[in-house]
């Protein structure tokens, strides 16, 4: 790469950033990778500490989450930085701004910026950052420089030696969201060592707010925010907030804010809450309001530090027009109901395998599944495998971020064999057998797996 290139298109800037992928065995190596991505920042002028950021982390509901928090920012007339990952059709999906995709001039101005400082690195001892490294760079940079409110930052892979994890500005606001046994050969086999890991995101006197976890979870969080005096808010289903429906198009849920750092403060005289009746979430399950119950927490939260009004009407419009790709997402293709849902672990997986149980009872599915390489599939299908009439297997290729390709067919289909499922068979993810398998099927599909094969579907039923 010469010193003087610059990037001319899209095209050529994911061309370089597929350059920048590294091998397994580089992946997840120990610590390098936070010290690489500090490094970084440091000679990037360290923008990450130059706006306000909201860190998300978990293993089940942070991308949500994330959409969420920034939708609702933005409807309160705040210029708001999104970095999500990974992208389901565009790499623009990663660096949003207000919701919206950059133009492809914004990006590109900003990565030829980036740009020298990367090839810099190529000699010094930590070596030039990763694909992931960059596009967090780049949000970090592009947000502080277009000068936004707030940054929505959800982590890649944990907290702790995430490359996001660069922040170390005392206002700061954590988000953790529900902690489950996910890459579990990198984070730890676990709840407790994955807990960690998340809470690692947590730093001196940030503020955290997180969804009321397991014993052990919970545990590991209480102990990181007394470590590292941050102010603690714990949000707990039917304390804070409270389920009236859940229906295809929505979810109705009651909203409490919890005012008292929960961790410290001692036990007052009750008195009266900042309240939401009646929120008419657009997005279907139940595990969305608990998402955006944690969105509200943080709103509210922002409101009194940095003194605005919060306006409800706006804030409610917002919530009921959100839609967010690949998240219990129904279609209706010619007479078809399709959902599509990005499921990629048992938690999540049981999640969504428990809503539409519940959206559509009685009913059983077909399936279109593919799995990532290194995921725990066999869990995933013993909560598929019950509501299934059919399962079609399919694959993807990935490009982005690493070097995880899918699940072998032939894998899934001995682990079917082993548990007495017969009705399966192998499809390849293209336009024509997708369409196929939509056009014929009686049943209502639901396409899962992976977020991975979502983008490729996608692709495919345009």
């Amino acid at each position: 790469m010469s010193p003087t290139m610059k990037i001319q298109n899209l095209a050529q800037l994911e061309a370089f950033l597929k350059t920048r992928i590294p091998t397994r065995e580089a992946l997840f190596m120990g610590d390098i990778g936070l010290k690489r991505a500090k490094y970084f920042m440091k000679i990037l002028g360290n923008p990450q500490n130059k706006i306000k950021v909201i860190h998300i982390a978990g293993t089940s509901g942070k991308g949500s989450t994330a959409y969420l928090t920034s939708n609702i920012l933005v409807s309160q007339g705040f210029k708001v930085g999104l970095q999500v990952s990974p992208h389901v059709l565009d790499i623009r999906e990663r660096l949003q701004i207000n919701n919206e995709l950059p133009k492809e001039k914004l990006i590109l101005k900003y990565f030829n910026q980036i740009l020298p400082f990367i090839k810099k690195m190529e000699q010094c001892k930590y070596g030039m950052p990763t694909y992931f490294e960059i596009l967090v760079g780049l949000a970090y940079l592009m947000f502080a420089k277009e000068k936004l409110d707030y940054a929505v930052i959800e982590t890649g892979l944990g907290g702790k030696l995430d490359a996001t994890n660069t922040v170390t500005s005392k206002n700061k606001i954590c988000i953790i969201t529900k902690i489950g046994l996910d890459h579990t050969e990198i984070l730890g086999k676990t709840i407790s060592k994955i807990a960690s890991e998340k809470a690692g995101v947590i730093q001196k006197q940030n503020t955290t707010i997180n969804i009321q976890q397991t014993k052990d979870a919970q545990c590991v969080i209480n102990k990181r925010c007394n470590e590292k005096n941050s102010r603690f808010y714990n949000i707990k289903q039917d304390t804070n907030f409270s389920i009236i429906s859940s229906s295809p198009q929505k979810t109705i849920f009651d909203f409490k804010f919890q005012e008292k750092n929960t961790l410290r403060q001692k036990k007052t005289t009750a008195r009266k809450c900042h309240s939401l009746e009646k929120i008419n979430l657009g997005l279907v399950g139940v595990h969305q309001a608990e998402n955006c119950s944690l969105a509200l927490e943080c709103l509210m939260l922002l409101s009194k530090r940095d003194k605005f009004k919060i306006d409800e009407s706006k804030l409610k419009t917002a919530l009921e027009k959100i839609t967010i790709p690949g998240r219990l997402e129904i279609r209706k293709i010619g007479k078809q109901n399709v959902i599509i849902d990005g499921a990629h672990n048992p938690q999540k997986m049981k999640v969504l395998t428990n809503n539409i149980s519940k959206i559509y009872p009685d009913q059983k599915f077909a399936f279109i599944v593919a799995f990532k390489k290194g995921k725990d599939y066999k869990e995933m299908l013993k909560n598929i495998i019950p509501l299934a009439d059919k399962i079609y297997l399919t694959q993807f290729s990935l490009a982005g971020d690493n070097h995880w390709n899918s699940v072998e067919n032939f894998e899934i289909s001995e682990f079917l064999k082993n548990k007495n499922f017969k009705n399966f068979s192998i499809i390849k993810n293209n336009k024509t057998d997708v369409a196929d398998i939509i056009w014929k099927t009686k049943k209502p599909i639901v396409i899962t797996g992976s977020l991975y094969l979502i983008g490729t579907i996608y692709s495919n039923i345009k």
